[in-house]
C-alpha cells in the first residue's frame, strides 16, 4: 500500500532557511504604520482607499463587515481581517476580484465570500474570489472552498511560524493555514489541524488546514477583546485584583514587560466574610511598579499548574507617564 508523503517535513525542511533569512532582516524593520477600515468611525470606509494610501510593509487592520468591493492589493502590506464582536469581515465582490499583485503582502483573518455573495456555480462558470498573481502570504482564512482561489503564481498558505491557540480547552502551538469548507480529511490527534493538506496545485499547498471555523479556535489578535485600561505614573505602584479559588488549582499568572513593570506581590486575599472557612473564593491581588514611561498590556490566565487548560484569560492595558 502506497503511503502519502509527508508534506509537513517537506514543508518545513524547504522553507527553514528563508525563514532563519526572514528573521534576521524583521529585526531591523521599523514598525510597522497602521490604520483601520470600518464602516464609521475609523480611517477609511472602504479598503482600496486605506491600499493606495498605504506605505509597503504598513499594516492595514479591517473591522467587522462585508466588504463588496474588487481589490488589487500592490503593495506589500498586512491586510488583516479583525472581529470585533460582529464576526470576521467578509470580502465578498459584486463584480471582479480580489487580486493579490504584490510580492510578500498578507491576507489574514477573512471570510472569502463567493463573487456577488453566490455560490458554487459563480466557480463552476470560470469565477474566483482570490487571484493570487505574485507571492503572498494568506493564511487564518475562512474560504467558501478550493474554487475560490484562482492561484497563478506560488504563495504561502500556512503562518510562517508557530501560533499559540486553544482548542477545545487544549492550548497548542502550531503553524496555522486556513480553513475550507470542502475540507473533508481527518484529525487523528485531535489538535484541529488536518492530517492532509489543501493542495490547491504543485505550487500553493496549504499543509496545515483548520478542521472547523476560526472561531473554534483562541487565537491571540484573531478577535478584539475590550480591555481595562490603567494609566499609572513611574514609581508609582498599582494593584489588579481577580476573583479565584486557589482550593480548585486554579491560580493566576501574569505575563507582562519586564522593561516597563515589576511585579512586587501576588497574594490571595479571602473574603472578609469567610476568613474563618476553609476551601472558600475570594481575591488574587497583584502589585505592580512602573518602572518608566511607555504603553503596555498585562495579560492573566487563570489554570492549574499541572493542565495544559486555561479556564480564563484577562488583559489590562497600561498608559504610564512620569
Amino acid at each position: 500500500m502506497s503511503t502519502m508523503p509527508d508534506y509537513r517535513r517537506l514543508f518545513v525542511s524547504a522553507t527553514v532557511a528563508l525563514l532563519g533569512l526572514l528573521a534576521l532582516l524583521l529585526l531591523q524593520l521599523p514598525s510597522l504604520a497602521e490604520t483601520r477600515v470600518c464602516s464609521q468611525g475609523c480611517d477609511y470606509t472602504a479598503i482600496q482607499s486605506a491600499l493606495d494610501a498605504a506605505s509597503p510593509d504598513d499594516k492595514i487592520v479591517v473591522e467587522s463587515g462585508i466588504y463588496r468591493e474588487s481589490l488589487l492589493i500592490g503593495k506589500n502590506v498586512f491586510l488583516h481581517g479583525l472581529d470585533t464582536g460582529q464576526g470576521k469581515p467578509v470580502l465578498a465582490p459584486e463584480s471582479g476580484r480580489v487580486i493579490l499583485g504584490a510580492q510578500d503582502a498578507v491576507l489574514r483573518g477573512f471570510e472569502i465570500g463567493w463573487p456577488g455573495g453566490s455560490n458554487e456555480s459563480s466557480s463552476a462558470a470560470g469565477n474566483c474570489t482570490i487571484e493570487v498573481v505574485l507571492p503572498a502570504g494568506i493564511y487564518l482564512n475562512e474560504f467558501a472552498g478550493k474554487k475560490s482561489v484562482c492561484p497563478e503564481d506560488a504563495a504561502s498558505w500556512n503562518s510562517s511560524d508557530g501560533i499559540n491557540y486553544q482548542f477545545k480547552s487544549r492550548v497548542l502551538r502550531s503553524r496555522l493555514g486556513n480553513y475550507w469548507a470542502d475540507y473533508n480529511e481527518t484529525d487523528e490527534n485531535n489538535d484541529g489541524i488536518g492530517d492532509q493538506p489543501v493542495i490547491l496545485n504543485e505550487r500553493n499547498i496549504d499543509f496545515y488546514p483548520l478542521m472547523y471555523p476560526v472561531d473554534n479556535y483562541r487565537i491571540p489578535d484573531e478577535k478584539e477583546t475590550k480591555v481595562e485600561l490603567i494609566r499609572a505614573r513611574v514609581n508609582e505602584p498599582f494593584t489588579i485584583s481577580l476573583s479565584a479559588n486557589p482550593t480548585t488549582g486554579y491560580e493566576w499568572k501574569a505575563d507582562y514587560d519586564y522593561v516597563l513593570l515589576k511585579q512586587e506581590s501576588a497574594q490571595f486575599e479571602r473574603a472578609f466574610a469567610e476568613t474563618m472557612r476553609v476551601g472558600v473564593s475570594g481575591t488574587s491581588v497583584f502589585v505592580f511598579l512602573p518602572i518608566k514611561p511607555g504603553k503596555s498590556t498585562i495579560y492573566f490566565v487563570y489554570k492549574r499548574s499541572w493542565e495544559n487548560i486555561v479556564a480564563d484569560t484577562r488583559a489590562f492595558h497600561v498608559e504610564i507617564v512620569a
